[in-house]
């Protein structure tokens, strides 16, 4: 673990909460189960990008967490978990070529489902920043995947921000890019995730147009809210989490985050801080939309 002083007090914050709704969410299941009553299960879906070499042991080590504390399912189903336990689904998003050498091998030893979301138009390409840049799987290996372990979607042509874009061009990236996956891969594609993690709920509404079956964000939701919903929540997942965040995460123990995040817009929509006075000041009402906040496990 890192030293203390560098820990972001934000993440200490969120664990902490975090493992209060855990041990409250066990106290009244116990509860519950003095009385006879059963409770449901839980799913969560797992959102990891890159996995390169140096990380893949820590990566390992969170799939035997995944196993040992939940049921794996996957994400192009209507699971649901069997009464009182947890089900886990994993997705990656980009389609990096990390994927196919150092996640795919843990994934496919311990025989758990995946899903890749791909960047259309940088598929056999390099795509990132400056900083850092990542090559996409190539037609052939996506091709190759184990269709039984693997399923694959789309994640936009470009990877815009899509509430950003004019109505045009988020329809081009979300239908389009469904088109040209299909016809590069020989399969049917139905499912999309957000680019980071960005939507609104016309954009969910052109998705429906589109054909897809399901569509996920990266909001911390459970995804057993609704087994058959159609926009479906995910958690953000990096090899950086501790094995203690790994554990709650999977328990769904920061679905607390979207009811701040509710609150943050709130706040922000109606007030305004003026810089260097150090206090909050009541302003013409702004409009933050839903979308522009973003997700983040670990800020």
């Amino acid at each position: 673990m890192k030293n203390p002083k560098n820990i972001p007090w934000f993440r200490l914050l969120k664990l902490g909460i975090s493992l209060g709704v855990d041990l409250a969410t066990r106290l009244r299941v116990s509860v519950l189960r003095l009385f006879g009553i059963r409770t449901a299960g839980s799913c969560v879906i797992l959102n990891y990008h890159s996995i390169t070499a140096d990380q893949r042991e820590a990566f390992a080590r969170q799939l035997d967490i995944v196993c040992r504390w939940a049921t794996p399912v996957r994400v192009d189903r209507a699971s649901t978990s069997p009464p009182g336990k947890n089900a886990a689904a994993i997705t990656f998003d980009d389609g990096f070529e990390d994927f196919l050498l150092q996640a795919l091998p843990e994934l496919r030893t311990r025989n758990l489902p995946s899903t890749v979301f791909v960047i259309v138009r940088a598929v056999g390409q390099e795509f990132g920043t400056r900083e850092r840049l990542d090559r996409v799987m190539s037609v052939q290996q996506l091709r190759d995947l184990p269709e039984d372990l693997v399923t694959i979607g789309s994640h936009t042509l470009t990877h815009p921000f899509l509430p950003e874009t004019t109505k045009t061009e988020a329809y081009q990236e979300i239908v389009e890019s469904r088109k040209q996956l299909e016809k590069m891969l020989d399969r049917p594609i139905e499912l999309f995730s957000f680019p980071f993690g960005g939507f609104t709920p016309a954009l969910v509404d052109i998705c429906r147009e589109a054909g897809y079956r399901r569509v996920f964000t990266t909001l911390p939701t459970l995804a057993s809210a609704d087994p058959q919903g159609f926009a479906v929540g995910r958690v953000r997942a990096d090899t950086t989490d501790w094995p203690l965040e790994t554990r709650l995460k999977i328990a769904g123990a920061y679905r607390w985050l979207p009811l701040a995040f509710a609150l943050k817009r709130r706040i922000l929509n109606n007030r305004v801080f003026r810089m260097g006075s150090g206090r909050w000041l009541p302003s013409v009402r702004r409009k933050i939309p839903y979308a522009l906040i973003r997700y983040s496990a670990n800020d």
